[in-house]
């Protein structure tokens, strides 16, 4: 078996050793790839000189390739740097960090565009270096799309230099919760130390990463969560708030009812000076404005809100935020940006813009909106709930109901309009590197096959085995993978007489009080 990951179209074995190391030359094509792709070749030990030639074909699919070996040496033909890029990559699996392998043929393109990852990094800060190693990661996998959450009501995590106190400010919080234990009651068992000062990133840190991950054919989409989770920024400028009143940054998880008031113009310059610096930090041209969970209990008592959706004749507060939406999205459009945000903003769908690009994380209404979104020509990004969130116990989320992911999965045959699948990693309760490593690659690893490999190609038993055969290279590039038991979901196995039903409750009740559960059963065993 051909061991790689995602599963290529079509992969030949062939006769003979390749060498595959510093010592190989690159010639041809692409030479703007060639000093990234001279970091990432094999230190030679025992290999050869030989050379690697790169054939530009506008033939190949957009980021697909073609690998040919002969007498030694490597060609990889493709249409443009992406899929010149990804065939070095399927090289650096066959190696395993060794400086060969086994001469093989292959021919390769993706299912979908956009094959992405979320890290939340406003909950939880993860320093750069984990953020570059994480990508490095993403790269092998052939993933490209970078989401990067950097605020909400816990945190926010990038510095704006107009408004200081973003991140004098508004990334500090008093304590963190621990787990759902006494949530209802707010009695959750919580860690009392400060958290979050000085951690952000700066305007530099945030182009090195950009640079970094462009090397790597990564395009990075930032987030800043807006009008609802928008606490940490009313507690620096309570005057953008409904109220006006003076708030503190959450300490809570969950979903807060002071969220930005949109009868307030305050809060449109505010959010048009942001996007100013931060739409000259991040090329790419997509920005995702969060727009979910958005409580509007507080627009109905104020004012400002009120007048607001009087003067311009809106349906209600929902139709408010559709108008917020509208608005902001015309700014980035100025900018030449696209607007992503999540599934929510659908809910007030009149003159929204068809260009904006929802992310799909939870059925609203059984779904008719989305699917009425993708049938009148609108993109979607797939990120399901059920199945692709990352932060939530393998007893809940079996690898292979995550590896299982599509548009079928939500009732969608015609994928024309998706544009992929995405898995997002919150960090509520991952509140270290070893937690979110055990939470994520695996996951990362079974949604990158998901996006990349044709529906007929997919098979979670042949994947496994791949998955399996590949743990100490995983392992060796800093994405270790949890014991295949606990990937399986089987963490409840002292109760084998529970339905599945029962087990995913019990499991989910074991996550809920202790999030590290599954990490320390996975020690002890």
């Amino acid at each position: 078996m051909i061991q790689l990951i995602p599963k290529p179209v079509c992969a030949k074995q062939e006769e003979g050793i390749v060498s595959f190391s510093k010592k190989t030359q690159m010639h041809g094509a692409f030479n703007g790839l060639y000093k990234v792709l001279s970091t990432m070749l094999p230190d030679a030990k025992t290999a050869g000189e030989n050379a690697l030639t790169f054939v530009q074909d506008a033939e190949i699919p957009a980021e697909g390739y073609r690998i040919a070996c002969e007498n030694g040496d490597i060609t990889i033909t493709a249409s443009d740097e992406s899929g010149a890029f990804y065939g070095v990559m399927t090289l650096l699996q066959l190696c395993a960090g060794r400086d060969h392998f086994e001469a093989i043929s292959v021919e390769d393109a993706p299912r979908y565009h956009h094959r992405g990852f979320m890290l939340d990094c406003a909950r939880h800060f993860w320093s750069v270096e984990k953020i570059k190693q994480i990508l490095d990661v993403m790269a092998l996998l052939k993933m490209n799309i970078f989401h990067w959450h950097l605020t909400d009501d816990q945190g926010w995590r990038v510095e704006i230099k107009k408004y200081p106190l973003l991140t004098e400010k508004g990334a500090i919080r008093k304590s963190t919760a621990l787990s759902l234990t006494g949530y209802d009651k707010h009695q959750e068992p919580r860690d009392y130390t400060e958290y979050g000062r000085g951690l952000f990133y700066t305007q530099e840190q945030v182009r090195e990463v950009v640079a970094y991950a462009k090397e790597r054919q990564i395009n990075i989409i930032p987030e800043v969560d807006m009008p609802g989770h928008f606490v940490a920024v009313i507690a620096c400028y309570p005057e953008i708030s409904c109220t006006g009143e003076p708030t503190e940054v959450c300490d809570r998880w969950g979903v807060m009812e002071n969220i930005a008031c949109c009868g307030k113009e305050d809060v449109y310059n505010f959010v048009r000076d942001v996007l100013d610096e931060l739409c000259e930090l991040f090329p790419y041209p997509y920005f995702h404005i969060g727009g979910d969970e958005v409580p509007k209990d507080h627009w109905k008592t104020c004012p400002n809100c009120q007048a607001k959706i009087k003067e311009l004749g809106l349906k209600d507060e929902e139709a408010l935020q559709g108008h917020f939406n509208n608005v902001i999205a015309s700014y980035l459009k100025s900018k030449g940006k696209n607007t992503v945000g999540w599934n929510e903003i659908l809910k007030a769908t009149e003159n929204l813009d068809h260009n904006i690009i929802p992310q799909w994380w939870i059925p609203l209404d059984d779904s008719v909106r989305e699917k009425k979104w993708l049938a009148e020509g609108g993109k979607i990004i797939l990120s399901i709930l059920p199945y692709v969130y990352m932060d939530h116990a393998y007893a809940m989320r079996p690898l292979e109901k995550t590896y299982g992911f599509g548009p079928k999965s939500v009732g969608v045959e015609d994928d024309t309009n998706v544009l992929g699948i995405e898995a997002p990693q919150w960090t509520e309760y991952i509140r270290d590197e070893e937690k979110l490593n055990f939470n994520t690659f695996a996951r990362v690893i079974a949604i990158a096959e998901a996006g990349w490999t044709l529906e007929e190609n997919k098979d979670y038993t042949n994947f496994e085995s791949r998955l399996e055969a590949m743990r100490d290279y995983f392992a060796s590039i800093g994405a270790p993978l949890p014991p295949m038991w606990i990937y399986r979901g089987d963490t409840i196995g002292e109760t084998p007489d529970l339905n599945e039903e029962e087990r995913v409750k019990k499991a989910y009740g074991v996550w809920a009080n202790d999030p590290y559960f599954e990490l320390k059963l996975s020690k002890k065993n």
